[in-house]
Order: structure tokens, then sequence, then C-alpha cells
């Protein structure tokens, strides 16, 4: 089964591209998502909880959009792959971008900060081949899916972009290491945690991803919020955020450890808030 799902998508992707052909494949695989409706209980479920006063109409229109979003998203990969600098035409603006090559320039590490948002894979493409120009990589940990043949494929993906992946298995010493050498590692941090950890996010307490706390506090390097807005099929626009501030060493180490959590939280708030439509609700952020 998996092996088909990756030679349909490869057959899109020999198809794909933008114009009619784009509007065909995102047709397809937005009406495949309307009929079967993913994970349509866990989307209306976490809107309420996150906007309580909304209506069923809305969270039934945002549903809608993030289906779209999904679809459009795919889409826009796919057509990538015959020539992964298109992906400098599609981002029609960048906000901040002195900000962007004050990084570069400085030979400094840093650690990106953004959630599954938008075309995040377009945003981690559109800034490894901006990197590589300026001589310098962009690096994600690789997550593995349950299905070893879409692992592949997604890091073949990756890879086509120049995106240098790190295997998830790098203890985090190596990781502050390579950061204080000048990484630039991107982290998506919108996900549940296993840790015990509760700290608020979108108004509710969930468990969190401890990576960009832990690897800021060991190496020293800022975290920067960046995010990407689909306004159209192909054309986006990215946002670069001030560093989250990083609380004095006259805490202890859990309470560092919390507010850095709970800014990184509130950043990643304000991508959803401005654009409920591009997050992937799908995902149980709140576990009981």
């Amino acid at each position: 089964m998996s092996k088909a799902a990756v030679r349909a998508l490869k057959v899109f992707e020999s198809l794909a591209g933008t114009g009619l052909r784009g509007k065909v494949t995102a047709g397809f695989f937005s009406g495949l998502l309307k009929m079967i409706h993913p994970r349509a209980k866990v989307i209306d479920d976490n809107l309420k909880l996150a906007y309580p006063e909304s209506s069923e109409q809305w969270r039934k229109e945002i549903r809608r959009k993030v289906y779209e979003n999904i679809a459009w998203t795919v889409t826009e990969l796919l057509a990538l792959q015959r020539d992964p600098s298109q992906v400098f035409k599609w981002v029609k603006n960048v906000h901040n971008m002195d900000f962007a090559e004050s990084l570069l320039t400085s030979r400094k590490g840093v650690i990106f900060l953004s959630g599954h948002f938008g075309n995040w894979e377009l945003l981690s493409g559109w800034y490894a081949q901006y990197s590589r120009s300026k001589r310098h990589c962009l690096h994600i940990v690789t997550q593995e899916l349950h299905d070893p043949d879409m692992s592949a494929y997604v890091e073949e993906i990756r890879k086509r972009s120049g995106i240098e992946l790190i295997p998830k298995n790098v203890s985090v010493q190596k990781y502050a290491r390579m950061l204080k050498n000048g990484m630039h590692l991107a982290l998506l941090n919108d996900i549940a945690g296993t840790g015990k950890m509760m700290v608020p996010f979108m108004g509710h307490d969930a468990t969190n991803m401890p990576g960009p706390a832990v690897m800021s506090m060991l190496s020293g390097v800022p975290i920067v919020p960046v995010c990407i807005y689909r306004n159209a099929p192909f054309e986006h626009e990215i946002e670069f955020f001030p560093p989250v501030e990083v609380p004095g060493k006259d805490l202890s180490h859990d309470e560092r450890m919390r507010q850095i959590i709970l800014e990184c939280n509130k950043a990643i708030e304000k991508f959803i808030r401005k654009r409920p439509d591009l997050w992937f609700w799908l995902h149980k952020r709140w576990r009981p």
C-alpha cells in the first residue's frame, strides 16, 4: 500500500505544475480530503477548545480551508520538484529580510522556530536555497513517518531543495556544539510533547517539545520564529520575528525552560491567530 502511494505521488509529480495543471492536481487532492474527512472530529474539537465562542458554521468553513491548504501544499511541493528554484518566484515578499541577512552574515548559529503552518516545507526549501547562495546551510531533524517508503520519499524531496538532514538520534550535546559552530537549525514545535511539563498553548495547558529551549540554553544561540503565509496558490510571503526572550540564569533550570517554552508557544500562536485556516488542526495538540 505504501509503495503504491509513493508511486502515485511520483505520477502526480510528473504531471503537477502551475496554472491549469496545478488547479487540477489540487482539485483532486482537495476533493479526496473532503470526501474522506480525515480527523474531522479532531479538527472540530481543537477549534472548539481554541475558539470557544466560534459557531459550527465557522468551524466547518475553517475545516474546509484546512483541507484546501493541505491539498495546495502537496500540489506545490510536487510541482516544485521539476525545478526547486521556482520557490523564489512563489515567495513574493519577505518581512524583516534585513534581519535574516544579518543571521547569515554573522556566521553565528540560530534555531528557527516554526510550526505545521502554511506550506512549511516550502519555507524550509526557500531558506535552504537562499542560505546556500550565501554559503550557508539549513539543517532539519529527520522525523520518520510510520510508513518507511513515504519517509524516504519526503527525505528525497527535502534533499532536492538543499536541506541538510540530521538523524533524530543525534545527542542534544552534539546539537549544541553544532549550533555553537554556526549551524542554522529549523524546528517545528507545535505538536504535543512527551515530557510532563505543562505549558499553555492557545489558552490551554499542553505538553510540549522541549528541544528548542534545551538547545538554546546549552548553546547560547537565539530562537528566531518564522512563518510562511499562503496568499494564493503559488503565492506566499514569509515573516521573520525578533528572537524569543531567554530569561536570565538567576532562575532555576526548570523555570528557565518553562519560560522559553511559553515564549515559543506565544510566537506560534501569533501565526495561528492571524490565519487559523493555515494551521494543521488534525493533530491532537491537547492530549488528556
